[in-house]
């Protein structure tokens, strides 16, 4: 049971976001025998002391005392920790918990003076769409087979359904469109999805799209730019925002600015970064030759697609989309490298912000992004790190790779509270969540089939601090033929109901109402109550300014066998069955479970 607590909510920091040189009133709760409460904040690298006077809320019922204190917004990021005193000891409150020894201030609570975020997204269930593999809305837009070359051979096509074969890898084009994402927004809306994620819809050769030949029109095989105003205005007339694939580190080869500069244009050459006495005579990704890299020493390159009036990022904010995911976001760079990576993201989420205050803004770094996320660049960042891929490292028993791992429930949890904590509270909301998507293996797959498992993983999913995002099919048992990640992912979405796990769709769309109801799991803090070798709990809560709680418990297992717990003070109530439930209990956690106290 928790002792102290400080967290974002209402009852515990005032207000989010207020301007630099304001004060903010920030609260602590302990129900140690305290005989002094300080409030400790670093400024100009030292730390200073504030005083807290004990307080009371007027809707606070329980146990100890709370603690009031004025918080100094004199910087853009203010790190303070909380110092309780009693008899013959001292400990220190931070966001890694009670410590007797001072923790580094990457662990200490962080507040963002002047920070607005897209708050919508926090309300947001999103789903993630590989247009050619989701539905084809209008089949006379159709590549065909043969239609041109790509990488020295001709385009092929399949027919819907087929399976997946790794000749097919980039050049097997489906016909998945904008205007079958349209037809299947009543499918969508009735799942409870209020969100979507597209990859790359621009003009491009390969069926993924992510070497892009002009960024300023869709596709005319997804239905080209009169699709995409539709599309919009469809989804925006029921709820649902759309957030774009920005593809800002590389282009395509048959881009014109990149044709440009192999012909010599110094202006489009100086977009690039050249090489001598290499095989490749230009940076690209991965030296894939179809990717050269942009070179942001360019002054010219930074305005064409990030930070200009006209820029990319720009242009399709003001043309109606809600936001931009960063497609590999810690590479972006100048001279070949990712040197000067988030003064560019700035820049670009500052021009993001000029065009749609509320834009949403999320970067694919698919590894620790900490040193990224200060709340100037990104809003958020794929969670890979920081969720996803242990969580299904801990279910599967393999990483993403398909290497054996023997990681447990407390590591887990220790990994998860590591990347969780260092982050201010309203990048950690703005965490784009996910168990799988088009770059890694299918969730179904890892799991062995094993819905269950996914029923524990989906709980997990839909509870976690963070914005939730399903990969398109998953929500049916979509899985995957072969082991690997690229392109065995990527099967196109059946349509047929029969093939559909009808059981499995309606728990989805439990969970994600669920999930859309409740403050607690859009905005509440986090804890972990339970961290067995097999099973995890973990608690969201959400503290009104008069001291009341919202809460909800989510609790899952990897094995079948029942888990006997304690759970934490108050009644709880199953969000499934309506069962109450306290103290001691045993349970089935193999599919995942939420209980609810408060509200």
């Amino acid at each position: 049971m928790s002792t102290a607590r400080h967290d974002h909510t209402p009852a515990f920091t005032e207000a989010l976001g207020l301007p630099l040189g304001e004060h903010v009133a920030v609260r602590v709760w302990t129900s140690l025998p305290v005989t002094g409460v300080s409030l400790k904040v670093v400024r100009v690298g030292e730390i200073e002391y504030l005083p807290a006077e004990a307080v009371t809320l007027p809707e606070f019922t329980g146990a100890g005392r709370w603690y009031e204190a004025e918080l100094p917004l004199h910087t853009g990021r203010v790190r303070y920790a909380w110092e309780l005193r009693l008899l013959g000891d001292h400990l220190n409150l931070t966001a890694a918990g009670l410590t007797h020894g001072r923790r580094g201030f990457r662990s200490w609570f962080q507040y963002l003076a002047g920070h607005a975020s897209p708050e919508w997204a926090w309300k947001s269930v999103f789903y993630q769409i590989f247009p050619d593999r989701f539905r084809d809305g209008d089949p006379t837009n159709n590549v065909r087979d043969g239609e041109y070359l790509y990488m020295n051979r001709p385009i092929e096509t399949r027919p819907w359904g087929a399976p997946i074969d790794k000749r097919g890898d980039v050049h097997a084009h489906y016909g998945g469109d904008l205007r079958g994402i349209q037809d299947a927004l009543p499918y969508l809306t009735e799942l409870g999805v209020n969100a979507l994620w597209l990859t790359p819809i621009f003009v491009s050769p390969s069926n993924h799209r992510y070497d892009i030949s002009d960024y300023r029109h869709v596709d005319p095989h997804l239905g080209g730019d009169a699709a995409f105003d539709s599309l919009i205005a469809a989804a925006h007339e029921t709820g649902v925002k759309v957030v774009l694939d920005g593809v800002f580190n590389h282009i395509g080869n048959e881009h014109a600015l990149f044709q440009a500069a192999l012909a010599g244009q110094e202006r489009e050459r100086e977009m690039f970064t050249w090489r001598d006495g290499h095989t490749l005579p230009y940076h690209a990704f991965f030296d894939v030759p179809t990717l050269p890299k942009l070179d942001y020493r360019s002054l010219e390159a930074e305005q064409e697609f990030l930070a200009g009036e006209t820029s990319v990022v720009r242009e399709w904010l003001r043309r109606g989309a809600d936001g931009w995911r960063l497609d590999v976001a810690h590479m972006i760079g100048r001279g070949g490298t990712d040197a000067g990576n988030l003064e560019l993201h700035r820049a670009l989420k500052s021009a993001a912000r000029a065009e749609r205050s509320d834009a949403y803004i999320f970067g694919e770094r698919f590894f620790d992004p900490e040193a990224a996320l200060d709340g100037q660049g990104e809003d958020g960042a794929m969670n890979y790190h920081g969720f996803g891929l242990p969580l299904m490292q801990w279910l599967s028993g393999h990483s993403y790779t398909f290497t054996p791992s023997l990681l447990g429930g407390q590591e887990l949890c220790a990994l998860l509270h590591d990347a969780w904590h260092v982050l201010p509270p309203p990048v950690a909301l703005s965490m784009f969540n996910s168990l799988d998507s088009h770059d890694v293996p299918r969730a179904l797959f890892r799991l062995g089939g094993d819905k269950r498992k996914l029923r524990a993983a989906l709980t997990l999913l839909l509870a976690y601090v963070g914005v939730p995002c399903l990969y398109y099919g998953t929500e049916i048992g979509l899985s995957q033929r072969e082991q690997g990640a690229m392109p065995w992912c990527r099967e196109s979405m059946p349509w047929n109901e029969a093939d559909w796990d009808t059981e499995l769709r309606a728990d989805v769309q439990r969970l994600i109402g669920l999930r859309r109801e409740s403050l607690a799991l859009q905005r509440g803090s986090l804890r972990f109550v339970l961290e067995s070798h097999d099973a995890i709990g973990l608690v969201r809560e959400y503290t009104y300014a008069g001291g009341r709680t919202e809460a909800v418990l989510a609790l899952a297992s990897r094995t079948p066998e029942a888990v006997t717990l304690t759970l934490p003070d108050g009644e709880w109530t199953d969000m499934h069955s309506g069962e109450t439930l306290n103290g001691e209990v045993t349970l089935d956690l193999s599919a995942g479970r939420l209980l609810g106290r408060g509200g």
